[in-house]
């Protein structure tokens, strides 16, 4: 069977048509597949501690702490210990509260909020996180869109993922 160059251009051209066509219909799409940045790998490097009692053996080394998933209700104000923290994922754990402790987290860079349903808004306290660039809110269905315009006003130069 002979193809057609022509006719494979063709619908070469349309293909391409089409896809552009999609995404000018989705600007988000577009920003967000230009403008992701995938922070997982961004501190895969880091050795990744997951129990805070394991952590606080060596509190100044610990640099990611992942406690997503675990049976917590209160975030343990040791915590304030972990001052070279980087990044912190506590995601999907029933927790309302931030210690007062939190605030020592200078360095903190990352925190995954993801699927924490007790809290009902984006915590003051990480306002006093002086190197905080990302903030994950993912799976909060239940948050009107003021509680994300109220945590950009809280943290204006914060990416804040929802």
């Amino acid at each position: 069977m002979k193809t057609n160059p022509f006719l494979f251009s063709l619908i070469a051209c349309c293909m391409i048509i089409f896809t552009n066509t999609a995404h000018a219909q989705h600007p988000d799409s577009v920003y967000h597949h230009h403008h992701h940045i995938d922070y997982d790998s961004v501190y895969r490097s880091y050795k990744t501690y997951f129990s805070l009692e394991e952590a606080l053996k060596d509190p100044l080394s610990v640099q990611k702490l992942d406690l997503s998933l675990q049976s917590l209700t209160t975030i343990p104000a040791e915590i304030g210990q972990l001052e070279n923290l980087i990044y912190l994922d506590l995601s999907f754990i029933k927790f309302a509260l931030f210690p007062p402790e939190f605030a020592k987290l200078k360095k903190l860079e990352y925190l995954n909020l993801s699927g924490t349903r007790s809290l009902s808004k984006v915590p003051a306290i990480l306002s006093s996180l002086p190197a905080l660039k990302v903030v994950d809110l993912r799976d909060h269905p239940e948050w009107p869109a003021t509680k994300f315009t109220e945590a950009h006003k809280l943290l204006p130069k914060v990416t804040i993922l929802k």
